[in-house]
């Protein structure tokens, strides 16, 4: 009698232990209560956007907020800007904007700010890329 109620007891606490999600048996690396983060999640705001600075007008930089919806904070996000010609080649690349706060908050937002020298004038167009971003470290 005392072995079947040792075999009980570990199947119920085995059974707990499973069905609580503290293990998770994916690709990613099977630690245990391993955060998830979408990056489908994490967008750039609609009002983001691209202009001369009124002191100076040879510089061009992009501004706005990137957003995060994930129920978890965005950590170290990597973040390009991208700067165009008309013609549609690139003219410039800054991988590490500004970001205040540095890590994106749950269910909020961070500013961008990039900087670009341009005293020609010549770029068009920018676009902005979230390229990665940990849920934890």
């Amino acid at each position: 009698m005392n072995k079947i109620t040792t075999i009980l007891i570990f199947l119920l606490l085995t059974g707990i232990i499973l069905n609580s999600g503290c293990i998770e048996n994916t690709k990613a690396n099977s630690t245990w209560g391993e955060k998830k983060i979408s990056m489908d999640a994490i967008t750039v705001s609609n009002d983001t956007v691209g202009n001369r600075s009124e002191n100076n007008d040879s510089i061009y930089y992009v501004s706005g907020y990137i957003l995060n919806q994930n129920p978890y904070e965005a950590l170290n996000p990597k973040i390009e800007v991208t700067t165009y010609y008309s013609n549609g080649t690139v003219f410039a690349v800054n991988d590490t904007p500004y970001l205040d706060p540095n890590n994106l908050p749950i269910n909020g937002k961070s500013r961008l700010y990039a900087r670009f020298e341009d005293p020609d004038k010549k770029i068009a167009k920018f676009e902005v890329k979230i390229l990665s971003a940990k849920s934890e470290y």
